[in-house]
């Protein structure tokens, strides 16, 4: 059966869940562990206008709630996305409606106010993202400067590289900032060549400085091999966890804005990919429990 309500009590055997851009409507083969946290999302509500005029997906809270359900999460981490510039209304909605069970990755600019933090911390709020390169990428030299911004708040920096040169280059920099560091969707290692790539071995030596965490997200962006296992990524994912298994995270990436054909990425079946990557229960239940509550929830 394909469940049209949301069940208060999650999901139940043979339920199915149909989600918006999501594909395939069936729960993980593998439950995940009571606290488990999809520590990379988007929210996107026609309420709030993107910066850029984009509207070729919404993806708004209650859609999340049913990813949620069918996924079997307990909670969540909203970033903001780039299509919404340094406008953080919907991600301060989308917090307020999740409540305790989401925190949130804002985007502002580095002469924010010291009051604006504050109030993004009370929503919520734990860390600012910020490009390497893109539409307004910020020079590596600069993060430091952000660093000394949200220092006293305990937030961390979390990184879009968009290629994996670009996070070669940065990694002196990086290895100099005071303040937690996050990056996201595989660290970007380009494929076929994965852990063969310098782009690896520079997201290893910034794992070992034990201030760095890394987002096994969005596989799609680098596989060559596709939907639905991105398999190709399996050496790179182990690899990671291998070297650092206490500050790696997984995220959906939902709603999937850079896949534009279908079908849509199976939020299942990528969450199931975990179990290949850490086929140890207490492993995977430190990457979807333990890491983001000290991460996410350490206050």
């Amino acid at each position: 059966m394909t469940l049209e309500a949301t069940h208060p009590l999650g999901t139940m055997p043979g339920m199915e869940i149909a989600v918006a851009h999501s594909g395939g409507t069936q729960a993980p083969v593998n439950p995940v562990p009571p606290g488990a946290v999809d520590c990379h999302h988007h929210i996107f509500d026609p309420r709030f206008p993107r910066a850029n005029s984009r509207s070729a997906i919404w993806g708004t809270v209650e859609d999340y709630r049913r990813l949620k359900q069918r996924l079997g999460l307990s909670r969540s981490v909203v970033v903001s996305p780039q299509s919404y510039g340094f406008d953080n209304r919907c991600l301060v909605d989308a917090l307020d409606a999740l409540g305790d069970e989401a925190r949130g990755v804002a985007a502002v600019p580095l002469d924010v106010s010291d009051a604006e933090l504050d109030r993004l911390h009370r929503h919520g709020v734990r860390g600012v993202r910020l490009y390497l390169i893109g539409d307004a990428p910020t020079p590596p030299a600069r993060f430091i400067d952000y660093a000394r911004r949200i220092e006293r708040l305990g937030w961390h920096i979390q990184v879009i590289a968009v290629e994996g040169a670009a996070l070669v280059a940065a990694e002196a920099a990086f290895q100099a900032l005071p303040c937690t560091l996050v990056i996201d969707h595989f660290g970007y290692v380009p494929q076929p060549e994965g852990v063969d790539h310098p782009t690896m071995a520079t997201l290893l030596r910034l794992l070992a400085n034990g201030k760095t965490y890394v987002k096994l997200s969005a596989p799609y962006i680098t596989s060559r091999l596709g939907p639905q296992s991105y398999a190709d990524l399996d050496a790179v994912a182990v690899a990671l966890i291998e070297a650092a298994r206490e500050r790696v995270l997984w995220g959906s990436d939902w709603p999937h804005t850079l896949v534009t054909s279908d079908p849509k990425p199976d939020d299942a079946a990528m969450l199931d990919r975990l179990t290949r990557w850490a086929p140890q229960e207490s492993v995977r239940r430190r990457i979807l429990v333990d890491n983001p509550q000290q991460l996410y929830w350490k206050d």
